[in-house]
């Protein structure tokens, strides 16, 4: 993260199935995101609404998907969000439901924050997630080849325009089952029904090209949106960002970690 010059007050930092956003000024609504994510402060506690309840505050959260939040007001921080494919979102999962609002407040030691400081491509990246997990003794979870295979699926076939229900029917070619029976298993697995995690790929491809010159109609339909007004809705109920303050680069930086898997 720290080997391309920062010139935005804002910015986003795209890995294999995670990101990063290093905030500065970026605007305060309420969003939620269809992953895990870590809220980190630079300095001060970050103080947040969250589910309608009380503020409260700390210098560290962890959210499971889907949880309602907001800053009280603009505070520069870190957000990591952590996506149903990546390795270390299961655990990341089991440590937040272990709250029953799927909400952790915890403490980074010094020498984890100085570590993520210094992350600068993808693999320090994943090592940098998995020591926070074993540091707060989380359980490895075994890989889930059912859950490997639908995420695969929806990677396949997103892009083609597959609804949830052509997508189940063919997961279910595969693992017979009742669609209902399916549903609850997903959302048993990643916190998310499969609608939304859809909808996800598509926001993610549009992340892929903010960098890229292009009208917001474009962006959407080449993302797999209906039109932009489909994109804008989804844009800002995650991020509390509407896709034209996304797409400013004197708003916002995009970068990508480097990985040799690409």
């Amino acid at each position: 993260m720290q080997a391309q010059t920062i010139t935005a007050p804002n910015h986003l930092i795209l890995g294999r199935h995670c990101f990063i956003v290093r905030a500065r000024s970026l605007p305060n609504r309420f969003n939620q995101r269809p992953g895990m994510t870590l809220l980190v402060a630079e300095d001060q506690p970050l103080e947040l609404d969250v589910e309608g309840l009380p503020a409260a505050s700390a210098h560290t959260w962890l959210f499971a998907p889907e949880v309602r939040r907001r800053f009280v007001s603009v505070q520069p921080h870190r957000s990591i969000t952590v996506e149903p494919a990546h390795p270390a979102y299961g655990r990341l999962l089991h440590w937040a439901r272990s709250d029953a609002l799927g909400l952790k407040q915890f403490a980074l030691t010094t020498e984890h924050r100085t570590a993520l400081d210094s992350v600068s491509d993808q693999q320090g990246f994943d090592t940098w997630i998995e020591r926070l997990l074993d540091q707060h003794l989380q359980p490895h979870i075994k890989p889930n080849p059912r859950l490997e295979y639908l995420l695969a699926l929806v990677d396949a076939n997103v892009e083609n325009g597959a609804t949830a229900e052509q997508i189940w029917q063919q997961f279910r070619q595969r693992y017979p089952s009742s669609q209902a029976h399916c549903s609850h298993w997903l959302q048993q697995c990643i916190g998310i029904p499969l609608r939304k995690l859809i909808l996800w790929y598509k926001l993610r491809r549009a992340m892929e090209s903010l960098s890229d010159a292009r009208p917001a109609t474009e962006l959407a339909h080449a993302a797999g949106f209906a039109d932009s007004a489909h994109l804008s809705r989804i844009c800002l109920r995650t991020f509390g960002l509407n896709p034209s303050q996304a797409n400013d680069h004197k708003i916002l930086q995009v970068s990508r970690l480097c990985d040799r898997q690409y």
